[in-house]
């Protein structure tokens, strides 16, 4: 019986991690949202396209470089909190070829650092958009 316990353990735990809901960003509540202007509309001014392979390839790039269950360790420092973070880097993107997007991450200027310190690569990525396969990084 206890064999017949602990087989089950081994085939049934594993599965469970098979059954993680995917990551949904949170939405705010319809009264929050009910206080924007309709139809939504994108200014002239600050508007920018960019191409589906280039968010495709910024996505993958930043669940690589920021894994959406990584959590900082409990003695991190305050720099490394903010490292942590997604809106603490600025992105680059630009295509290699037409098979390769390459995408660079900067800690933005001012972020987990004093004033007036410069931005700093953190890391660069080259992404196949064909295959939607991180080829190379570089930290």
């Amino acid at each position: 019986m206890r064999r017949l316990a602990l087989l089950m353990t081994l085939v049934v735990l594993p599965g469970c991690a098979l059954f993680q809901r995917p990551f949904r960003p949170e939405h705010a509540p319809k009264e929050e949202a009910a206080k924007l202007p309709y139809p939504l509309w994108l200014p002239t001014e600050g508007k920018v396209r960019l191409s589906a392979d280039m968010t495709t390839a910024i996505g993958l790039a930043m669940d690589d470089l920021l894994p959406r269950n990584i959590q900082p360790p409990r003695n991190a420092t305050p720099d490394d909190v903010c490292l942590h973070r997604r809106d603490s880097y600025d992105v680059e993107a630009a295509p290699l070829n037409d098979d390769v997007m390459l995408v660079r991450f900067l800690v933005k200027e001012g972020a987990c650092r004093s004033e007036g310190a410069t931005a700093i690569e953190a890391a660069t990525y080259a992404v196949d958009v064909k295959s939607w396969r991180i080829l190379a990084v570089q930290r």
